[in-house]
């Protein structure tokens, strides 16, 4: 590198760092090593740093003498650099000429500059529509040819809408000015359009949805009729915006069939791929709520694609992980989304806690579960999230009241409507109604639980997880009055909703909750009907139990995998235990106890230091197996456990060949069957063969033991 060029680069990197007396002083040793050919390149920049600093009348005397000395190649930018100095001077006549004079000879990309001091010209003058017609050419310019020059661009457009007196335009453009992809913004027929959207996002955010809602539906039908690129831009934006407030399933599928059109026809020229993101991560939310997971899971991959792993596409899809069972995956995403939240997007924070929340709460760990609640609580509050709030609060009462709180309960659910009715939510009044039902009946009211849920019934048909908390609360009213048949037909409903929604995990609780009230209403008849209820709660209770049992062969040795089975499954153990008894079946007892005996349980104490076996290790799980029957969500399969490669234990057997796909080379073996003796079935067998057919997924393998 020459002597020139290094002083020339030298002053350029010191400008930009902010020493402008080291970048003059660089520019000015260029300038005296300079060859002919070079100082014109040199003039120019020392001039841009003069007048940066303010010394505008210098800057003028800089760029004449390197008018004098630059080639034909060199002039648009050169008169176009003095022009816009000459314009800050007021001498305007002067500017004007050098703006034309450039014209003559500029390429694309060096016309930016000229339109822009010619917009900057006009707008001095009054001209506000000319001044924008001038700034939006050098913006679409810019975004071809110059991406650099597209923020200068924005820039002016919105100080020629600020001086016009259009606040909302000057904010739609000045939202624009950071960013350097050469965004550009829509022409002058689409202003209406434009304005009205954002107009309606202004009410939106200030609490007026109806008139809101009338601002984008009249921005909506601006672009009817018409197939033009800036048109389907503007549509696409607007359904966007509609999708937050009404019908958010169709709007944002119409947001996001227009995103796709147009970056297939012209690219992101006008920031559609924005449009797109948020699209598709509001519509994956949404068919999270209504346990479409592989459908929201696949929304979320292709929002990655276009935006990286971005805070809310990471927030978003640790919900729906979690959401569908996948707890161990579902914490590794929610984990990296509150590392990137902490860090540049505080006001997901309290989101994702109430993942983690999700997630501990959903392995039996509600201690967990009330921690992180209480963090987005407060995270939620200090951010001004009203809806996150409630939300958290609402959470917390449902755990106090499963944990017997009665009185807490109440006083969370009443602190959980100030908040809703605060921010207007009737969907979540329904959810908290459904809520205080649950406590009237455990405080011996069934009666008045079940007329609240008829009003939650009558105005909200709730998502999958919803409908089967009201039928489950229900069922627990009507049993309490003694309608046990009423009872187990609310629970049978409940399960079919989680069988059709492929909420594994889900059915799985359900199993034993049921089991248990059959015995219940058993308890209350003799005679045949007696057994007939005892022997259709062993039908839900073992089965169910079994595939519990068998999650943990997703976990590495350790307290992980043992937390798992005191917390999660150790109620579908008791409910098959009682059901077991119940039909007072003793060789099926003896024979479950020697498969529970057989599944060795590690020594908390013998395998790591108590102090390392947190409770915060639980929500570390690794994936469990996703049901393969044909109620799953389709595309979903067993994924391999992240737990990395380790030793089996007892009955765990030797490690896995990887033959089975749910129980791949790096985790546990699937356990063997245990029997009496190894050649003939237990009275165990046929309940093993009946859990794997109902879950989807392998309980023990075909080779057996011994029992001890």
């Amino acid at each position: 590198m020459s002597r020139w060029a290094e002083l020339n680069d030298d002053g350029v990197h010191r400008f930009q760092a902010g020493d402008v007396a080291g970048a003059v002083a660089a520019l000015e040793g260029a300038l005296g090593v300079a060859a002919a050919g070079q100082r014109a390149t040199t003039l120019v920049n020392l001039a841009g740093v003069l007048d940066a600093s303010g010394d505008q009348e210098r800057a003028a005397a800089l760029l004449t003498d390197a008018l004098a000395v630059a080639g034909p190649e060199a002039r648009a930018v050169v008169l176009g650099s003095r022009a816009d100095v000459l314009a800050k001077l007021g001498r305007t006549a002067e500017a004007r000429q050098d703006v034309e004079r450039g014209f003559a000879t500029a390429r694309p990309h060096e016309a930016v500059v000229l339109h822009l001091v010619r917009a900057r010209l006009l707008l001095a003058e009054g001209r506000f529509a000319q001044a924008e017609a001038e700034a939006s050419t050098a913006a679409g310019l810019a975004a071809a040819h110059a991406p650099h020059l597209a923020p200068h661009a924005h820039a002016d457009l919105a100080a020629i809408a600020e001086a016009a007196g259009d606040p909302v335009r000057a904010a739609e453009y000045g939202r624009l000015v950071d960013r350097p992809d050469g965004v550009q913004p829509i022409g002058p027929r689409w202003h209406r359009c434009g304005t009205l959207n954002s107009h309606g996002a202004m009410l939106a955010m200030s609490g007026d949805a109806a008139g809101a809602l009338a601002a984008f539906e009249a921005a909506y039908r601006e672009t009817l009729g018409s197939d033009e690129d800036e048109a389907l831009v503007c549509r696409a934006g607007v359904a966007a915006n509609l999708a937050g407030l009404v019908d958010p399933l169709r709007w944002n599928t119409e947001a996001i069939t227009l995103g796709r059109t147009v970056l297939h026809r012209v690219g992101n020229a006008y920031g559609t791929a924005g449009v797109l993101v948020n699209a598709l991560v509001a519509r994956a939310q949404h068919l999270r709520h209504e346990s479409r997971s592989a459908e929201a899971l696949a929304d979320l991959d292709e929002a990655e694609g276009l935006a990286g792993g971005q805070p809310p596409i990471l927030a978003v899809r640790a919900a729906v992980l979690s959401a569908c069972g996948r707890f161990g995956e579902a914490t590794e995403v929610a984990t990296a989304a509150l590392d990137l939240a902490y860090a540049s997007a505080p006001q997901l924070a309290a989101f994702v806690h109430a993942t983690l929340a999700d997630v501990a709460d959903g392995t039996g760990d509600r201690a967990g579960g009330a921690e992180h609640l209480g963090l987005a609580r407060e995270l939620a509050a200090a951010t001004g999230d009203v809806a996150a709030q409630a939300a958290a609060v609402l959470s917390l009462a449902r755990l106090a009241y499963l944990d017997s709180a009665n009185d807490r309960a109440v006083a969370l659910y009443g602190e959980a409507e100030e908040l809703l009715r605060a921010s207007g939510d009737e969907r979540g009044l329904l959810v908290c109604l459904h809520g205080r039902a649950a406590v009237e009946v455990v405080r011996g009211r069934p009666r008045e639980a079940l007329e609240m849920l008829d009003r939650v019934a009558a105005d909200h048909s709730g998502t999958p997880v919803e409908r089967i908390a009201v039928l489950q609360v229900r069922g627990a009213a009507l049993e309490a009055l003694g309608e046990y048949a009423a009872a187990d037909g609310q629970y049978g409903e409940a399960a079919e909703v989680a069988q059709r929604a492929g909420l594994w995990h889900v059915a799985l609780g359900g199993a034993w909750w049921r089991a248990d009230a059959l015995v219940r209403w058993a308890s209350t008849v003799d005679g045949q009907a007696r057994r007939e209820l005892s022997e259709r709660a062993l039908d839900h209770a073992l089965p169910g139990a079994l595939a519990a049992e068998a999650v943990r062969q997703r976990f590495g040795h350790g307290p992980v995998r043992e937390r798992w089975v005191a917390l999660a499954a150790a109620p579908a153990l008791r409910s098959a235990f009682t059901a077991i008894a119940a039909v007072g079946d003793v060789e099926l007892a003896a024979a479950y106890i020697d498969h529970v005996a057989g599944t060795a349980s590690l020594s908390l104490a013998e395998a790591v230091p108590e102090t390392s076996a947190a409770r915060g290790e639980l929500v570390g799980l690794p994936v469990p197996p996703v049901p393969r029957s044909p109620s799953s969500a389709a595309g979903e399969r067993p994924l391999p456990s992240s737990e990395g490669d380790h030793l089996p234990y007892a009955a765990s057997f030797a490690a896995s060949t990887g033959e089975d796909p749910a129980f791949p080379a790096t985790g546990f073996a699937l356990p063997p069957r245990v029997r009496p003796d190894p050649a003939v079935p237990s009275a165990l067998d046929r309940w093993i063969d009946v859990a794997e057919r109902r879950y989807g997924f392998p309980v023990r393998s075909e080779q057996a033991v011994a029992s001890w």
